[in-house]
């Protein structure tokens, strides 16, 4: 019961950044959305892992968030340029 109520909260929470992230009104919005879906994407991924005993989620959930980290760094400074 307790794993199910964890992984819909996760899940409505998850809708909701992605809303920002396609609706986002500028660049930055966007910027903030995609860092937010990554973030819980990767709380998702590792919750799942610990959950359920399996260590390969919680590595992939690292190799997400390094991953997802130099994604927004590179996105940030193709901003920065264009304002």
């Amino acid at each position: 019961m307790f794993r199910i109520l964890i992984e819909v909260f996760l899940g409505i929470s998850l809708l909701l950044t992605l809303y920002r992230l396609f609706k986002g009104p500028d660049v930055l919005n966007r910027l903030l959305g995609y860092s937010s879906t990554s973030a819980k994407i990767t709380i998702l991924l590792a919750v799942e892992g610990l959950l359920n005993d399996k260590i390969h989620y919680v590595n992939l959930a690292l190799v997400y968030v390094i991953l997802s980290f130099l994604g927004i760094v590179i996105i940030g400074r193709f901003v920065e340029r264009q304002i």
